[in-house]
């Protein structure tokens, strides 16, 4: 090889290497460039793990953040926020008294590990504040309330323990004076389960509808209780959508008096019967008729009330009706009363 072709291949390898690392340097030097960018990021502010105090709002808060530092260490901000940022209470100028709290947006972002990690400066936030209310937890005790549906039962069920602890915010507690838990055995456990026996089984406790909406910041312990009862019948029920009202009289006075039914009273809505499974079966197969009776009495025709209670239902023996509309209190019907014309 001519000396002129060996001094043709260290020049051009010179250049090779002088071009990459001239490359890599652009690169990194592009890497470092602050530039000013936005990022988006879900926050929330949640207390130490003391369990003494709960926040509000409790859902993430959407906050568009504005940056300025290196391309690397926005892009790596962007995959650390892809996960809810949580901002803690009591650290980074974050208070933890109970009470109505405007926190900083800015101050508390900025001041977060995982911010200082790189070289990023939070420069505004939108919004720039977020308002929290910060409650302290406390506890009570609530009864249980069995549930059963579906069964006929031989005296009571009880609830072993008969009480359960429910640890909440404390501006909650003000808003349920008669708090109670439900224990419910579900249909399937009940099926299961053989009639005429003492029974005991294992059954988790819920919140009753009135605190449902509070779910998320109430917990219960235990979560489960034994239920002692004796099952006796399973039942089954079904419901009416419409049941019609008839008066029922001492005939003699009803030749003195008309009695009419107000319009809105001349039908019962969802009238639930319940009874033995194979006779709800066959009172459905056979679509028995329901009539609900108002009986009124003579005292109740002189005075012509304006209303009166169903006292009695045309149903097939071993049947009851058990709600009407939802409600299980007695219905009343209302009644237009007249003398009639002689």
């Amino acid at each position: 090889m001519s000396p002129l072709t060996q001094r043709s291949k260290t020049q051009y390898g010179t250049y090779l290497v002088v071009t990459v690392i001239t490359l890599l340097i652009w690169i990194w030097a592009a890497g470092e460039t602050r530039n000013e960018d936005t990022v988006y990021a879900r926050v929330k502010v949640v207390t130490s793990s003391d369990f003494e105090t709960i926040v509000f709002p409790i859902d993430d808060q959407q906050v568009a953040i504005e940056v300025k530092g290196s391309a690397r260490s926005i892009q790596r901000l962007r995959q650390v926020l892809s996960q809810p940022l949580a901002l803690i209470t009591g650290s980074n100028g974050i208070p933890r008294e109970a009470g109505d709290h405007v926190i900083s947006l800015v101050e508390s972002i900025q001041n977060q590990p995982v911010i200082q990690q790189g070289d990023i400066t939070i420069l505004t936030t939108e919004p720039s504040t977020l308002k929290v209310e910060i409650d302290s937890m406390t506890q009570i005790s609530v009864p249980v309330e069995p549930v059963l549906t579906g069964v006929t039962l031989g005296g009571e069920a009880v609830s072993n323990p008969e009480t359960v602890t429910l640890t909440l915010p404390s501006r909650i507690v003000a808003q349920i004076p008669s708090a109670r838990v439900i224990a419910e055995p579900s249909p399937s456990t009940l099926s299961g389960l053989e009639a005429g026996r003492s029974q005991r089984i294992l059954v988790p406790v819920r919140l009753p509808s009135a605190l449902r909406p509070y779910a998320q910041s109430i917990t219960i312990e235990p979560t489960s209780v034994q239920l002692a009862f004796t099952l006796i019948l399973r039942t089954r029920s079904s419901t009416l959508s419409t049941v019609p009202v008839q008066v029922a009289a001492p005939a003699q006075d009803l030749g003195e008096y008309e009695v009419v039914i107000d319009p809105s009273s001349q039908f019962l809505a969802d009238v639930v019967v319940e009874g033995a499974v194979d006779l709800v079966k066959k009172f459905e197969e056979n679509k028995s008729p329901v009539v609900a009776f108002v009986h009124l009495t003579s005292d109740d025709l002189s005075r012509m009330v304006k209303e009166a209670p169903v006292t009695l239902w045309e149903l097939p023996e071993g049947l009851r009706v058990t709600s009407v509309g939802g409600d299980t209190a007695q219905p009343f019907i209302k009644l237009l009363i007249r003398r009639r014309d002689k």
